[in-house]
């Protein structure tokens, strides 16, 4: 009975290492998927919010990245056009991988230049899979 209770106590703490371990390699990801921005536009075409679950907030709605797509989609119908977009972290909510993901997609499908207020406060622009060359 010992060696089964000393057996789940070492089967948990590896578990428990394995987790900490694999925390600490994601914490670097969000830069992985940007670069320090450059030309810096003097004011973004729409600012978005980071929301939870990968969700964002656009002038306190809460929207997915499709129905932010089709937002950006509408606007351009309209003739108020998207070329800059600014993802920030919300007033509960830091940036993402799952957000920069999220708007990574937008950028690419409607050619659109999206920029990110990372954690520390510092811009960067989301690269597109075909700028990473």
């Amino acid at each position: 009975m010992q060696k089964n209770i000393l057996r789940r106590g070492f089967r948990l703490f590896a578990l428990m290492a394995f987790i900490a371990v694999l925390a600490a390699c994601g914490r670097d990801d969000l830069k992985k998927g940007t670069t320090d921005a450059v030309a810096v536009p003097k004011q973004y075409d729409l600012t978005v919010l980071a929301d939870k679950d990968g969700q964002f907030e656009l002038q306190g709605a809460t929207l997915t990245a499709e129905d932010l797509r089709g937002h950006i989609r509408y606007r351009n119908d309209t003739s108020q056009p998207v070329h800059s977009i600014l993802l920030k972290h919300g007033e509960k909510q830091k940036v993402t991988n799952q957000h920069v993901a999220g708007m990574a997609g937008i950028a690419r499908d409607l050619k659109v230049e999206a920029f990110v207020e990372d954690n520390d406060g510092k811009l960067k622009v989301i690269q597109l899979a075909d700028d990473a060359k």
